[in-house]
């Protein structure tokens, strides 16, 4: 007889007796760590809190469990839901709330880019005793605007501040005579190759050119204000870049 085919047989033999003794533990769900549970209401152990009753042996008891408190605060005991409303009514409406905790500063890279993107020329410099240009404002603000201090390995600023605030609006008024001549010509700006004037004949506030300006849909509230920055004072032209001025910062500062 041939040895190889005893032998051969032999072996599937055994792992056949294997399959067999091990087939009726494979049919059972594993217990312990692996183990389903499948809860119902009024099951034991439904409720999260009765840590006593949790189903497999890997859930954590009162005994060997960090007991977390319900809240951030010291102590067991919750905040004082009066003092959190005060708060709240303190802070203003939910739309007020959230603008005022999650804007971030605009970054000087992006203001740059923004101004050349409307015509604004950031290599020009001032001369006869004038006020600085956008672009000498920008390159000589930085610590204002929170610029990068790479040498001492701090990056630029994300968070507003009042100095920051104030130059950028700066910024934005040496910069709107060139928005305002500049602005129909802009990319951004232009439709089929048209773009709208920033102020119409009789001096009023062009809706588009304001959409534009702002980056959304001008509403009519945009205008009104536009048009009163306008007639506020007697010099309209000066009233016409302070306008566009403040424009640009409310809609660059969460305002």
């Amino acid at each position: 007889m041939n040895t190889n085919i005893v032998t051969k047989y032999g072996h599937l033999a055994v792992l056949g007796v294997a399959l067999v003794a091990f087939a009726p533990g494979c049919a059972e769900a594993p217990t312990g760590l692996g183990k389903t549970h499948t809860s119902k209401p009024g099951d034991q152990g439904s409720d999260p809190n009765d840590v006593e009753n949790q189903p497999g042996n890997g859930v954590g008891s009162q005994s060997d469990t960090f007991d977390h408190f319900q809240t951030l605060g010291d102590g067991e005991a919750g905040p004082d839901p009066f003092a959190i409303a005060q708060q709240r009514e303190e802070e203003g409406p939910p739309e007020i709330r959230t603008r005022l905790h999650s804007c971030q500063k605009m970054q000087i890279t992006t203001l740059k880019n923004m101004l050349t993107s409307f015509g604004v020329d950031l290599t020009a410099t001032a001369s006869n005793g004038q006020p600085p240009t956008a672009g000498q404002l920008i390159n000589g603000g930085g610590t204002a605007l929170g610029g990068a201090n790479y040498a001492a390995r701090v990056g630029e600023q994300i968070v507003w501040t009042a100095a920051g605030a104030a130059k950028q609006f700066d910024i934005f008024v040496q910069a709107a005579p060139e928005i305002i001549a500049n602005i129909k010509t802009a990319p951004a700006c232009q439709v089929n190759g048209t773009g709208p004037d920033m102020f119409n004949a009789d001096n009023t506030c062009n809706k588009d050119a304001i959409s534009c300006l702002i980056g959304k849909p001008a509403t009519d509230e945009h205008i009104a204000i536009c048009n009163n920055l306008v007639t506020s004072a007697s010099d309209i032209d000066k009233c016409k870049e302070i306008a566009v001025a403040t424009l640009l910062s409310a809609a660059h500062s969460c305002e």
